[in-house]
């Protein structure tokens, strides 16, 4: 019992010694399906459409983070995908389309879970505006 306790306790000091020093340790990692923070959509949603058409970008309010692709997940893949859309005047997404992914599944399930998000639109003299934004997800198993 006492060797099974050492054995646990050197792969867990390993854990912990290799996400800390890759840095991974203060990464912030919701699971899927999980209601998305809204600091963690903030700090890495970007405005595509340029600055000149709103006073205050869109401000995410809820939505849940991907599921891991069945696939992806049997063959311990990981991935990324990064897609673009639309934030419309009443706060709804729209024209959902990938930029970039490392497999086709990982951009579905990344379109497919920016579809259901709501957003306080963007503004431009206090009136809603649609603006354009893109989004990084990343999968890992």
């Amino acid at each position: 019992m006492s060797r099974y306790l050492a054995q646990r306790g050197l792969v867990t000091l390993g854990l912990v010694t290799t996400l800390v020093f890759c840095g991974c340790a203060s990464a912030p990692i919701t699971a899927e399906g999980d209601p998305m923070p809204e600091n963690q959509v903030a700090t890495f949603i970007q405005p595509v459409t340029p600055s000149s058409a709103y006073d205050t970008l869109p401000k995410f309010l809820k939505g849940y983070a991907p599921f891991f692709p069945p696939g992806e997940a049997r063959r311990r893949h990981w991935g990324y995908a990064v897609v673009e859309f639309n934030v419309t005047a009443d706060g709804t997404t729209s024209e959902v389309r990938p930029i970039i992914a490392t497999a086709y599944s990982f951009a579905q399930e990344a379109m497919s879970t920016v579809q259901n998000w709501r957003f306080a639109p963007a503004r431009k003299h206090g009136q809603p505006v649609v603006v354009r934004m893109r989004l990084p997800f990343t999968f890992r198993t």
